[in-house]
């Protein structure tokens, strides 16, 4: 798994893992927040990607990772992102993968680019913060951070600078998160070797400073800027109904906003576990939604 980046057409760059199997459906993997593109190590997705067929291209927002900045960035402006960086690796046509946060910026690229979309798959996503009802029963923590992201922005970014410091002791680090989490994930966070590719993904979003995740933050501490449609191809939603960090009613709701999305809800896992359980299943569903669309397996090209 090696960085690769790519330029923009304004210059920007954009880092990237091209993951799976390199004759695969392309699928752009949008990550959660704060996270990185190193988040498909932690859940094993090279693998499972690889199995299903699907060419997994985790591309790093403006700001994580070693993509450039981009100041004042909306969710739809990531889908002008993925748009342009599909062209760049000259790719007509993708599939998109957004977990947790990440799932906000997904649906907005599913917007911009519904011409091009073959399949959408969210993974734990985030609904709209807007919405009445949507974060009841979530994680006081989590409730406290994004609220905080636009309120308190300054002690915002100091919370995400003390978690790139815990970053130095990976084992320390994942103990003190792992104590509120529901048992799956727990059972996720205290499994041997788990430590260090979480701290990874952690570090490798905030290498370049706290601007980035802070933005992410924001991004859905309010209203999203549109609403999902049932344009863009077939969409996919999984969630666990033992979800703290975004409770299960984010996932109905987008299933009854998007006329013929599929939903399933596992009953027993968390925010983490059921990526982390379900990893090679929820890709094997998108493989095929892709397949049922039409869309050609391809060649490998820039970049790989």
């Amino acid at each position: 798994m090696t960085e690769a980046t790519l330029t923009l057409p304004d210059g920007r760059l954009l880092t990237y893992l091209d993951l799976g199997d390199p004759q695969g459906h392309p699928v752009f993997h949008t990550h959660g927040a704060p996270s990185s593109k190193l988040e498909t190590r932690f859940f094993g997705l090279d693998a499972h990607a690889r199995s299903a067929g699907i060419r997994l291209i985790a591309l790093d927002r403006p700001g994580i990772g070693g993509s450039t900045p981009q100041a004042g960035r909306t969710l739809l402006d990531w889908g002008s992102d993925v748009a342009d960086a599909a062209s760049v690796l000259g790719i007509e046509r993708f599939g998109l993968c957004g977990y947790s946060i990440g799932a906000a910026s997904a649906l907005a690229a599913r917007m911009v680019c519904a011409d091009r979309v073959s399949a959408t798959l969210i993974v734990s996503g985030v609904g709209p913060a807007d919405v009445p009802g949507i974060t009841e029963g979530r994680s006081p923590d989590v409730s406290r951070i994004i609220t905080m992201s636009t309120r308190m922005p300054g002690l915002t970014r100091a919370g995400l600078a003390f978690m790139r410091w815990g970053t130095k002791n990976p084992a320390k680090m994942i103990a003190a998160t792992g104590k509120g989490m529901p048992p799956a994930d727990r059972a996720v966070a205290d499994r041997p070797g788990a430590a260090e590719p979480f701290a990874a993904f952690l570090r490798d979003a905030l290498r370049q400073g706290t601007a980035g995740a802070l933005r992410d933050l924001q991004l859905v501490a309010g209203p999203w800027g549109f609403r999902p449609t049932a344009a863009g191809g077939p969409l996919g939603i999984w969630h666990g109904e033992a979800d703290t960090n975004v409770p299960a009613h984010a996932a109905r709701w987008l299933a009854t906003a998007v006329p013929g999305a599929s939903l399933t809800v596992t009953q027993d896992d968390g925010h983490i576990s059921l990526l982390d359980s379900h990893g090679a299943e929820v890709l094997e569903w998108l493989s095929a939604a892709i397949a049922e669309q039409g869309s050609p397996r391809v060649e490998a090209e820039g970049g790989r």
